[in-house]
């Protein structure tokens, strides 16, 4: 078994902390290790080293070694252009074809936490075991705790297998929904988290690329040719552009109809925005939770990230203050998946160096 880990993204919802320069995966967010690192050793407790592949962005190739002292540089790939989840997959599923013929990979974010290593390790091996006696697209469906609006949905349907674990058939993927349609996924008791987490052959993603992403099929054919020739990064800076932009689940597993999904209990939690963070990280007497020293008066339920500093408060409820340098972000609670918002502002107002 094989493993992709995407760590190319820029983290943009956890800004200041995540900057260009140090993306999110690169971070250390909760005081353990960067999140980088914690999924590298995450995955190599049941798959060797030297079957795992990074993909990440040209700029930080370097970020990547120096967060996995002894990693073979040259499993990492970096995509000369972004081009989101749906080619890069597709072009490491063509390395690992390459590599190892068809056998099953399983991909993952490098910026997710999972507590449970345990079930993650036993799911994945068992959801390797799946895509290489089925020709299924397998996605891990996180049970939900609570009625969540930031994440995905996956609705499932009939039973696929009921074995070690029990998975099913994929009835349809939701966007993020509102509060009453969560309420609503909650109680069916049929609908999962999205988890971004997937295991499949080769062979198996490449003919859905083939049959909902034909646009990529021409580069993919430059892709293994220079595979073959030994020009394949020459060849994957110059021809990769050329591939679509699009999402794997948007390219692929919103229209195919053999995905299945395997509902886990991991702990698992994208630590997609700082409200998210807020709900992983211990908290005080007051409901305040922090990285970094804080001294609270008259305040609860609050989040300080200042690892490098302190963090004074009097009498204020529900804020988020996150600091690295010269930058601050202050930010109500629950309204922090507007600070992608408020990067894109920066953006156009010309305020790179705090980017």
């Amino acid at each position: 078994m094989y493993a992709v880990i995407l760590a190319g993204g820029r983290g943009k919802r956890f800004w200041p902390v995540s900057i260009s320069k140090k993306p999110k995966q690169f971070v250390d967010i909760d005081g353990t290790d960067s999140m980088l690192a914690s999924t590298f050793r995450r995955i190599s407790s049941f798959i060797d080293k030297d079957e795992i592949i990074i993909l990440t962005q040209e700029g930080m190739v370097d970020q990547v070694i120096e967060a996995l002292p002894g990693f073979d540089r040259a499993r990492v790939f970096a995509e000369p252009v972004g081009r989101n989840t749906g080619p890069s997959i597709a072009a490491a599923s063509i390395l690992i074809r390459k590599f190892a013929g068809d056998v099953p990979f399983i991909t993952c974010p490098a910026d997710h936490m999972i507590d449970n290593v345990e079930m993650f390790v036993k799911a994945s091996r068992y959801a390797g075991r799946l895509a290489s006696e089925n020709d299924v697209l397998v996605t891990f469906g996180i049970k939900p705790k609570f009625a969540a609006t930031g994440y995905g949905y996956i609705e499932t349907g009939d039973t696929f297998l009921s074995d070690e674990l029990d998975s099913f058939r994929v009835k349809s993927f939701h966007e993020k929904p509102d509060a009453d349609t969560a309420s609503r996924y909650l109680e069916a008791g049929n609908f999962f988290w999205n988890s971004g987490i997937f295991v499949w052959r080769p062979s198996v993603f490449l003919d859905s690329v083939a049959r909902y992403m034909p646009d990529a099929l021409v580069v993919l054919n430059h892709l293994e040719e220079a595979i073959d020739r030994g020009d394949f990064d020459k060849v994957f800076r110059k021809e990769y552009e050329k591939m679509p932009s699009i999402s794997v689940d948007y390219g692929v597993l919103e229209k195919a109809d053999n995905v299945v999904t395997l509902p886990v209990d991991l702990g698992w939690s994208d630590v997609g925005s700082w409200d998210a963070l807020y709900e992983l990280l211990a908290r005080d007497e007051n409901g305040n939770a922090g990285r970094g020293d804080y001294l609270s008066v008259g305040s609860k339920g609050n989040l300080f990230f200042n690892p490098d500093g302190f963090v004074a408060s009097i009498d204020v409820d529900d804020v988020i203050v996150a600091v690295l340098g010269g930058a601050v972000l202050v930010c109500k609670r629950g309204s922090s998946q507007k600070v992608k918002e408020l990067v894109e502002l920066m953006e156009k107002r010309g305020l790179n160096r705090f980017l």
